[in-house]
């Protein structure tokens, strides 16, 4: 029981304590709300002060603020107003370095000079200032005489680096071979051209027209290289052209060589937006050159393309293989016309079919001026050898010529169309075109040069003797010419020839009347022969041994007879000419195979070395017998030979 009582009474003590401590914090707490009752009270009254000093400030503020913004502007104004008066200064400052010659060596200082002006004229540009104006003007007065002085010194250094090429550098097939522009040069250039490409693009700026000078200096300095071998290419030929000798070759080759490197260069010194422009610029004057030279030759060939055709085959055969090159170069020149090769291409075609049709009008044409002089000795004439000499020229160039007499269209090389040529092209329709049209045209070559002989050996009048001998040496020299150059055979006489009768060849043509005439030639000798057609005399049934009168009488006849005819044939023909060899021996072969031994056994029989044959006819042999028989061998040899 005691120890419950202390129990509880510690529980009550506990208990109280707490209470006692309770009480403590409620007095406590009603003092915070007291304070804070107090507080809330004290910040309402500084809100409502607040906002009493807020409507107060609140116009001052407002004022400050203005005060602040007007003090920015007028500080500004002052700035802007001391720039633009600087410009002022500096204007006349700027104008001053401008003025002074340019050297490359202060190149520096001076393009820095032309920075600051530009500054100037972008800043004066755009304020409205009557003042103002008159610095503009001298601002752009001072930059364009800058331009102007950079633009000379550009010139310059571009002209001492643009001197002409030697001939061996132009013509050298190796690029490396053209000297570069020195390093320094190269890194002048390209400064001032910058400069110059920035100043043509400031609208408050005069354009430099620099471009302009850069094109018409390289431009002179290709033209200048390219002088000797333009001019080599418009002399006029002496003589017989040979395939590959006209310079106008090189001269194609070199210019493409200079245009490459113009494309480099300007690709070095100049703004790459420029690059199509200034290219273009540069190689269109040499190029028109270049054309206007190729177009000139072929007037030219036009008029002696007998002899001179080969060159336009040569000029094309350039062009074609240069065609890849020339579209790359104008490519890189951006040029919408036309390739310029290409059409001079074009028109050299056009002039080679022109001489393809004029060559066979001037062959049927009996009557050109050009071949009415006749040989007086019967030999060759002049159209016959410019005419095999023509075909022998196109064969040089075989290929080509087939290749464009195709384009031409076969048969179409004649003004009227004949029933032969219809008639071989026809045959030949199933024949490999390339080869059958250079037949056909060759054909119609040779059908109407024997034609215009034949009419032309008419001029003749004196002697019908003369005529066969004119017409032999002109189909003679036809054959041997198609014989004996290369290829020319098998052309004339087509793929098949070697299978068909002689007779039906092309060929034909002409070997036809060279036998006919070579046969008819034989009968001027007719004569001689028949006085030396001998008898043998019978008498009592053996061998006359002494003639009679009247047998006499026939003996002398006919050597008097044979004389007579001799004499005739050598005095006219003594005059004529037959320079080929070979034609010499086969016309002049039955008189040495059968009238000679005829001859040698007639004068044995009648007159021996003494003066006594084993007949005699005479006591004065002298008198009826002229010649021995070397004698007539000698002057026989002789016929012919007349220059």
């Amino acid at each position: 029981m005691a120890i419950a009582s202390e129990g509880t009474r510690d529980n009550k003590t506990f208990l109280d304590e707490e209470v006692a401590e309770l009480e403590g914090l409620e007095t406590n707490l009603d003092k915070t709300n007291t304070v804070s009752t107090k507080m809330v009270t004290i910040l309402n009254s500084f809100d409502t002060r607040l906002a009493s000093l807020e409507t107060s400030v609140l116009p001052i503020h407002k004022s400050t603020q203005t005060l602040t913004r007007l003090a920015g502007n007028m500080n500004q104004t002052v700035a802007a107003l001391e720039a633009i008066l600087s410009y002022f200064d500096l204007a006349s400052r700027e104008e001053a370095i401008v003025t002074r010659p340019l050297g490359d060596q202060d190149l520096q200082s001076y393009l820095q000079s032309i920075g600051r002006i530009r500054e100037s004229l972008r800043a004066m540009s755009s304020v409205s200032l009557k003042a103002g104006d008159r610095v503009v003007q001298q601002l752009k007065r001072s930059l364009k005489i800058a331009a102007g002085q950079l633009d000379d010194l550009f010139k310059k250094l571009l002209l001492q680096n643009s001197q002409p090429l030697d001939l061996k550098i132009v013509t050298s097939s190796d690029r490396k071979d053209i000297p570069p522009f020195p390093p320094g040069a190269v890194q002048t250039l390209v400064t001032i051209a910058k400069s110059l490409a920035d100043i043509d693009l400031d609208p408050n700026a005069t354009p430099t027209g620099y471009l302009k000078s850069y094109c018409e200096i390289r431009a002179n300095c290709m033209i200048k290289s390219l002088t000797p071998l333009n001019q080599s290419s418009l002399v006029e030929l002496r003589g017989v052209y040979d395939k590959g000798s006209s310079a106008f070759i090189p001269y194609t080759s070199s210019l493409l060589k200079l245009c490459r490197n113009e494309a480099d260069l300007a690709d070095t010194l100049l703004d790459p937006k420029l690059l199509s422009l200034a290219f273009m610029g540069s190689i269109m004057p040499p190029i028109e050159q270049w054309v206007e030279t190729g177009r000139t030759i072929t007037r030219r060939v036009r008029k002696t393309y007998t002899s001179e055709v080969g060159i336009l085959f040569d000029i094309i055969d350039t062009l074609e293989s240069s065609m890849s090159t020339f579209e790359s170069v104008f490519g890189l020149a951006r040029r919408q016309k036309e390739n310029d090769a290409v059409e001079l291409l074009k028109s050299v075609k056009a002039a080679v079919m022109k001489t393809f049709i004029d060559f066979l009008g001037e062959l049927r044409n009996h009557n050109n001026p050009k071949y009415q002089a006749m040989p007086l000795d019967g030999t060759v004439h002049q159209l016959t050898s410019d005419t095999l000499n023509y075909m022998k020229r196109l064969m040089t160039y075989q290929p080509m010529v087939e290749s464009i007499l195709n384009q031409m269209g076969d048969g179409n090389w004649n003004n009227s169309e004949s029933g032969a040529s219809q008639n071989r092209r026809s045959q030949a329709a199933g024949r490999s075109g390339r080869s059958a049209v250079l037949q056909h045209y060759f054909a119609d070559v040779l059908e109407a040069l024997v034609q215009n002989i034949d009419s032309k050996s008419k001029f003749y009048k004196k002697g019908q003797s003369l005529t066969q001998l004119f017409l032999l040496n002109n189909y003679f020299y036809i054959s041997k010419s198609v014989r004996t150059t290369p290829g020319l055979l098998e052309v004339v006489n087509g793929p098949d020839g070697s299978n068909a009768p002689p007779n039906s060849l092309p060929s034909a043509v002409y070997e036809r009347p060279l036998k006919q005439n070579v046969d008819l030639y034989q009968d001027n000798w007719k004569g001689c022969v028949e006085h030396l057609m001998d008898v043998t005399y019978v008498q009592d049934g053996g061998l006359q041994q002494v003639l009679n009168s009247s047998q006499r009488q026939m003996v002398k006849d006919k050597f008097k007879n044979f004389n007579h005819d001799f004499d005739e044939l050598w005095k006219v023909q003594k005059q004529y000419s037959i320079p080929d060899q070979d034609l010499r021996l086969m016309v002049l072969k039955d008189v040495n195979q059968i009238m000679i031994p005829m001859y040698d056994k007639f004068l044995t029989k009648y007159a021996s070395s003494s003066g006594h044959g084993t007949m005699e006819f005479t006591k004065n042999a002298q008198k009826y017998i002229r010649y021995d028989v070397s004698m007539v061998k000698d002057m026989v040899n002789q016929f012919f030979t007349a220059s």
